[in-house]
């Protein structure tokens, strides 16, 4: 099985980083943001970088649409089975292109919400294959979602 791995930088990778004894097990790549972190990352493993950006920039809109064509085009070429998300923004065009695909999209919602929703999991929540929180008090949000505890 090969997996993709689409998240942000920060919190978001360094909780996908967490469930590295399930993802070692697999092919697997890494869709994230290009930053010097992300940059030694791709010295050691598989990484496929997108452009950073900020919503509140004007720019965002142009640099959103690059970001979902170079997810294509890193999906089209590295064909996953399966992607897992920890969000957030650049992940949103990896997990709508791969529902496309028809691919397994696994989305675990940020350890750090404890009292309300995302944007990206209310995004990814509609139409997810297995849609995963970290605090029971997140089911009330996410009804159908696993409560799968902390990844700390």
């Amino acid at each position: 099985m090969k997996i993709a791995l689409a998240c942000s930088v920060g919190g978001h990778l360094t909780q996908m980083r967490q469930l590295s004894k399930f993802y070692k097990k697999h092919e697997y790549f890494f869709i994230t943001e290009d930053t010097l972190m992300t940059q030694q990352m791709a010295k050691h493993e598989k990484v496929r970088l997108l452009r950073l950006i900020n919503r509140k920039k004007w720019n965002f809109p142009l640099l959103f649409l690059f970001n979902t064509i170079k997810s294509l085009y890193y999906l089209i070429k590295e064909k996953p089975d399966m992607i897992i998300s920890t969000g957030a923004l650049s992940a949103v065009p990896v997990l709508l292109i791969g529902k496309l695909m028809r691919r397994k999209i696994v989305f675990i919602e940020s350890f750090a919400k404890m009292h309300s929703p995302t944007l990206t999991g209310r995004i990814a929540y509609r139409f997810s294959d297995l849609f995963i929180v970290q605090w029971e008090s997140m089911l009330r949000f996410y009804p159908k979602a696993v409560f799968g505890g902390s990844i700390y």
